[in-house]
Order: structure tokens, then C-alpha cells, then sequence
């Protein structure tokens, strides 16, 4: 296993990563909400299969991330988790690819919530809101369902934790969410929308 201190640093980093950039496009959407006299609503029903195999994942995964470094800095991570931890001769592989996997997640999702900018497309948008094609958008049609998916894989590894694998479940949930966000959009934006579809992978980036 690799070191657990260094190991903690690294998620630690990320977790930093990840945030900076959130926090600071959060806030510029709270003060462009502010400045908006009337959101649009949309009528957005996820299915509750869905958001059962999504958001526990999620909260799952989001309890992990804060407190497994935590746990592993401090030596506590080895002893409770004991019984559950792989133990192979490439296990270092196994957390070097995992870490790399989050790394991954963490950057797409920065790339996506900036490409994004200020208006999540299915939840809230204004008047005169264009379709968002740009950036991470551009490869993947759903690039922050996309990091999840390398969260769900990634952290498992990363901590060499066999029960965490049951974050993968989540990846079908986000599917889930995913085919109710399309909904909205191909509502809204009609043809320019199955033209995006046509052009870029839901999950997957189209070649050539």
C-alpha cells in the first residue's frame, strides 16, 4: 500500500482543486440569481430509482473523500478498515491507476462548471440562455455525470477498499438523471439539441 500520509496529501489536493474552482462559479451564479428577476423554472422529475442509486453514491463517495484522508493521515484508516482492504502484489498499481481516476473526475468536473458558467443548463435558465456546446461540452454531453463515474471507480482503488465498489451503482443512477436532463433540453432547444446529440456522446466521446 502506498504511503498513507502521501496518499492523503494527494486527496487532499484534490479535494482543494475541486472546490477553488466550484466555490468560486457558485458564487458568480448566486450573485447572477440575485440580479435575475425571474428564473425560469422547469418542470424536472427525476425518476426515484434514480436518484436512490445517484445521490447515495454520491453521499457516500463526498463522506469518503472529506474523511478519508483524515483517517489515513492519522493511521485510523488501516485498522478499521482491515477486514475489507485488497491485498495484492500490484495493489500500489491498483492505487496509482484509482488516484489517477479521481485526478481525472476532478479536472473534468472543473472543466465542465466553467464551460458551464453561471446557469446549470436543466435546472434554471433564463430567457436567452443558449445551448451549451463549448469547452468539456464538447467531448461529452454530460461531462460532470462523466466525473462521477470516474469518482465511483477511482476512489475505490485509490483506497483499496472493496466496499466502496458499491459506489458504482451510482453510475446507473446518473444515467438515470442524465435522461430526464435531456428531456428539459431537447424541450427547450428542439432540433439544435438532437444535432448536439448526433455530434457528441452522452457519457462517451464520439470519434471522428
Amino acid at each position: 500500500m502506498i504511503d498513507s500520509t502521501f496518499t492523503a496529501i494527494i486527496l487532499i489536493g484534490y479535494l482543494i482543486l475541486f472546490f477553488s474552482v466550484h466555490g468560486y462559479m457558485d458564487i458568480q451564479m448566486f450573485r447572477s440569481q440575485k440580479s435575475r428577476k425571474s428564473p425560469a423554472r422547469n418542470k424536472y422529475t427525476i425518476p426515484l430509482w434514480a436518484q436512490i442509486l445517484g445521490y447515495i453514491p454520491s453521499l457516500i463517495f463526498w463522506i469518503t473523500f472529506f474523511f478519508g484522508p483524515l483517517l489515513l493521515y492519522s493511521g485510523y484508516y488501516q485498522r478499521i478498515f482491515a477486514p475489507v482492504l485488497m491485498k495484492w502484489s500490484h495493489e500500489n498499481t491498483l492505487q496509482v491507476a484509482g488516484l489517477i481516476l479521481v485526478l481525472a473526475g476532478v479536472v473534468l468536473a472543473d472543466w465542465g462548471r466553467i464551460s458551464r458558467g453561471v446557469v446549470a443548463p436543466s435546472w434554471s435558465m433564463p430567457e436567452g440562455y443558449t445551448l451549451c456546446t463549448r469547452g468539456a461540452y464538447k467531448l461529452v454531453r454530460h461531462p460532470m455525470y462523466v466525473s462521477y463515474a470516474f469518482f465511483f471507480v477511482g476512489l475505490p482503488l485509490a483506497l483499496l477498499n472493496l466496499l466502496l465498489f458499491v459506489l458504482i451503482a451510482g453510475i446507473a443512477g446518473y444515467y438515470g438523471i442524465a435522461r430526464e436532463e435531456e428531456r428539459i433540453l431537447l424541450k427547450k432547444f428542439g432540433e439544435d439539441y438532437k444535432e448536439y446529440q448526433k455530434k457528441v456522446g452522452m457519457f462517451i466521446p464520439k470519434m471522428g
